[in-house]
């Protein structure tokens, strides 16, 4: 299949060919670009772990190559954000669906799960979202939430409808262009503390 691809690209190339057979080449490439991508979309929750990540890096690499270079350069992938962000024992890393977890060790007794997860948008912009679930949104959470938000530099609070209900979290979104490993542990760091700081309020109890 791969001598193939790549015979159809010296074709394409080859500028001594009819145009007639450079057009089927080109044609035939972008079909096989658009199988390629659609089969790696549908992937992209594959229950494979291993699977997911090399979804993800080849879907990386596609992007990397279709869209034009001042919009992708210097783009970091998930990968890259949430692994820039271990520091064991204080936060370790762990895959979580298309993305990662980043699970912050607040102190001997607490601890807190940061998602770092991909997410496109319905107008085509492409994000990294980072948040953590802190709870039910009761009326009081959500008044000291609201209060919360004009402090806080990375993130805010919002509610997301998860499996079991609506949950109140923390989150912070970024453009993938402007992502890079500094800002988004910043983002990190500061969400699992304020996230934690909200769940105890609510509850009292260290659940997420």
């Amino acid at each position: 299949m791969i001598t193939q691809v790549e015979q159809l690209v010296r074709t394409l190339e080859n500028r001594e060919a009819g145009w007639v057979v450079r057009r089927d080449a080109a044609e035939l490439l972008g079909k096989v670009a658009q199988l390629a991508l659609s089969a790696l979309t549908a992937h992209r929750s594959d229950t494979d772990m291993d699977v997911q990540l090399q979804v993800e890096r080849s879907l990386e690499g596609l992007y990397a190559v279709a869209l034009p270079g001042p919009i992708r350069k210097g783009e970091y992938t998930v990968r890259d954000l949430a692994m820039a962000c271990e520091k064991a024992p204080a936060r370790t890393i762990e895959p979580h669906d298309n993305g990662f977890v980043v699970t912050v060790r607040l102190n001997k007794e607490r601890a807190q799960k940061v998602f770092i997860m991909p997410h496109d948008t319905r107008d085509g912009r492409r994000l990294v979202r980072i948040y953590t679930p802190c709870g039910e949104p009761s009326a009081e959470a959500l008044s000291w939430a609201l209060r919360a938000n004009g402090k806080l530099t990375h993130g805010s609070f919002a509610i997301f409808q998860g499996k079991h209900g609506d949950q109140l979290v923390l989150v912070n979104s970024l453009l993938r262009t402007e992502a890079n490993p500094e800002n988004v542990k910043m983002s990190v760091k500061q969400i699992a503390y304020f996230g934690d700081w909200l769940e105890q309020h609510i509850s009292g109890l260290d659940e997420f």
